[in-house]
């Protein structure tokens, strides 16, 4: 080992091995060269070429990358459109998906248009377009575009939820809307729930109308129906100020739900008459107005004078006497109403029974009769004129109602009656709540003078009538007479009030019409009666030009096809054996209906169909030798007979006789020609439903006589 003198632990000028410490301590002087410029630019030179290939291998995996990111998105792109075709295909198979856009939005708007059913009980918001909207990405599409399907609003909750209301409001853009609240709790409050439910639903009520404020001018159609009273003042608030901006509303349709509610705390009964208002500067234009249990003076009159429907709806009561907060309505009133409707078309009553607090004004010498002068608090009234209503409809009327209504209005375009005629109460509580025109009854406290005893309905074509007790038929009908009836229906609905399981008994037409020669009439329908012995002859007797006529769930019908098939006479010629020919009644007869009729057999039904056959030779023509009118009635009758020799200007006065305002006393017979008589028309149609004692090859038995026969 070479030894080394340490500079720390050695002494000056002695010679001493460094230890293993001082050599970790001790480094000797290495003496490094210094790198020339040439070698410096020579070494630059090599790193710059090697950054240069190290950038140009990092660009052309940059440049593979951006080719395979780009040959990605290619693929994916491919592929979304090849599954977008795939699926599609697969939708093609449902045939909905047949169907174009716009077909598609009509069917979707009349869904949400549609809110019978109960799945929107309960909701703020109308379903049907958020389940439409929900169904897949194309339908979604389409609900979100389309703005009308989100103007079909409902709100069937007493809880106030703004979100929803305010969500359609923004969707349904600047289309009409139309508006539904019902509030309809879910199960029946109790007496201590009820103010908490008042208060709660009234709350709603201010926040819905101050919500629906701004968009006032688009409402088109509003339905409000609650519980209580004091939330429809807040809406007849807004309705009624015409600056409000409901100016555009087309229908409007006010509701309380519970029956006989209490007015309490709210001024809706003080009103008397109809206020004046002003519509502001733009017209209304409202078409349909329903009214239920509501003072029908809380309507302004401005908003009545354009409606086209109204229908009035007031459900039977348990008592008849008027408690204090509630709410009687009055004649003097609907009579008020119905002079601010010039334009009214259909007219709806439901349980109108008014309390009578009017008397007609009836003229003597120019001045009130007695009858009208008393007693004092009594308001003296003028007959009306409603000339465009063409439809009326009365439900639960009280037959002492009808007549003394009917004169006070006059409707020279009425062509049809829908009348159901209820049980008057046995017992009344208060007697100044008579009902009806009662001059014959001594102890009645309003005696007004009729206007005239017989009221003719010269346009009146058909007549619905149906009632709880069958002696109200002839106590309602008696005083009218309709000159041009085509379509006749008559109907016992009182099963439910009658003690006897049997069905009533129908009347003799003379006991129930004034006048019961009814020579117009093609269609007759009668349901739910007994028809008595020797009663068909006679009540088909009156209708010559019946073709039509409907039986349903009646006795007696054996009667009927009795009638229908008893011939005119027996022709007896040398050498033609004597046969049958003709009908009594009912000549033109080609269309006969019966169900849920149990009481007549096979064999009148054949003789019915076979009678009004033509009869045929041995080779299946018609013999219209042996038909020959004045042959066959010389025949019958054992005499000749001549026909008579045509009347002159027969044209114009049959026109006469035959339009809508003919006189009441109209000339037309109910004769049958002999020619009708002898050759009555086939019928054509014969409908069998629920009659288990007819099979039905029987009933396709009568297909060999030209009759189409339906059985059921």
């Amino acid at each position: 080992m070479k030894q080394i003198n340490c500079p720390n632990c050695c002494k000056a000028n002695t010679k001493r091995t460094m230890s293993l410490d001082c050599s970790l301590l001790y480094t000797p002087k290495i003496q490094m060269t210094r790198p020339t410029p040439e070698m410096v630019d020579k070494e630059i030179k090599t790193l710059t070429a090697q950054l240069s290939v190290l950038q140009r291998r990092e660009d052309d995996f940059a440049r593979v990358v951006e080719d395979m990111v780009r040959l990605q998105n290619s693929i994916r792109a491919e592929r979304e459109a090849l599954s977008s075709q795939l699926t599609e295909l697969e939708s093609q198979k449902q045939p909905v998906n047949w169907l174009p856009s716009e077909l598609l939005i009509e069917i979707f708007l009349i869904r949400a248009e549609d809110e019978s059913a109960d799945l929107a009980v309960g909701l703020p918001y109308n379903p049907a377009p958020v389940l439409i909207s929900h169904v897949c990405r194309k339908w979604r599409e389409l609900a979100l575009a389309t703005w009308r399907l989100w103007s079909f609003i409902s709100y069937r909750t007493p809880q106030w939820k703004a979100r929803p209301l305010f969500v359609f409001l923004e969707r349904s853009g600047n289309s009409p809307i139309t508006f539904n609240f019902i509030a309809s709790p879910a199960s029946p409050p109790s007496d201590q729930d009820i103010p908490a439910l008042e208060e709660e639903e009234r709350t709603t009520s201010e926040r819905i109308v101050d919500v629906l404020k701004p968009q006032s001018h688009r409402v088109r159609s509003f339905t409000f129906e609650c519980g209580f009273a004091k939330s429809m003042e807040e809406v007849l608030k807004a309705i009624s100020q015409p600056y409000r901006g409901f100016h555009k509303l087309e229908s409007l349709d006010l509701a309380l739900a519970a029956l006989d509610p209490t007015f309490e705390g709210t001024q809706l009964l003080t009103y008397d008459a109809l206020s004046v208002g002003s519509p502001g500067d733009e017209a209304t234009v409202l078409k349909h107005l329903r009214l239920q249990q509501l003072p029908l003076t809380v309507v302004p009159s401005y908003l009545v004078r354009t409606i086209r429907t109204l229908e009035l709806s007031y459900p039977p009561k348990k008592s008849q006497s008027t408690r204090r907060h509630h709410f009687a309505l009055k004649m003097s009133h609907l009579i008020e109403l119905l002079r601010h409707a010039p334009q009214l078309h259909e007219l709806s009553m439901i349980g109108v029974t008014p309390v009578w607090d009017v008397v007609a004004k009836v003229p003597t010498d120019g001045q009130l009769s007695q009858s009208t002068i008393e007693p004092r608090h009594l308001k003296v009234v003028s007959t009306f004129e409603l000339p465009q209503l063409t439809r009326l409809e009365w439900k639960c009327a009280y037959h002492r109602d009808i007549f003394p209504f009917m004169s006070l209005v006059i409707l020279p375009e009425l062509e049809r009656w829908d009348l159901l005629v209820a049980q008057c109460p046995t017992k009344r509580y208060d007697v100044t709540q008579f009902r009806g025109n009662h001059i014959h009854d001594q102890d009645s406290f309003i005696r007004a003078e009729p206007l005239s005893t017989v009221l003719t309905l010269h346009a009146l074509k058909e007549l619905n009538v149906s009632c709880q007790n069958e002696e109200s038929l002839g106590y309602s009908l008696r005083q009218f007479i309709f000159p041009s009836l085509t379509k006749l229906d008559i109907t016992f609905v009182g099963q439910h009030l009658r003690k006897e399981a049997t069905l009533p008994s129908l009347s003799r037409l003379e006991s129930i019409f004034r006048d019961p020669r009814l020579p117009l009439l093609t269609h007759l329908t009668i349901s739910n009666f007994d028809i008595m012995a020797g009663h068909g002859r006679t009540m088909l007797g009156y209708m010559p030009n019946l073709l039509s006529l409907t039986l349903g769930a009646c006795t007696g019908v054996n009667v009927v096809l009795d009638a229908l098939a008893e011939a005119y006479g027996t022709a007896k010629r040398p050498g033609v054996y004597p046969r049958s020919c003709g009908v009594r009644v009912c000549p033109r007869l080609e269309e006969l209906g019966l169900w849920s009729c149990t009481d007549f057999d096979f064999k009148m039904l054949w003789s019915t169909v076979y009678t009004r056959s033509v009869a045929l030779d041995d080779d299946g023509e018609p013999d219209y030798d042996l038909f020959e009118a004045e042959v066959v009635a010389s025949a019958v009758l054992g005499r000749t007979i001549r026909p008579l020799k045509k009347m002159r200007n027969t044209k114009s006065q049959q026109h006469a006789d035959t339009g809508p305002h003919a006189a009441s006393g109209s000339s037309r017979s109910t004769l049958i020609p002999i020619e009708e008589a002898l050759r009555p028309s086939r019928i054509t149609c014969l409908q069998i439903e629920d009659c288990p004692q007819i099979s039905e090859h029987e009933a396709l038995s009568l297909e060999r006589w030209g009759t189409v026969v339906m059985y059921r």
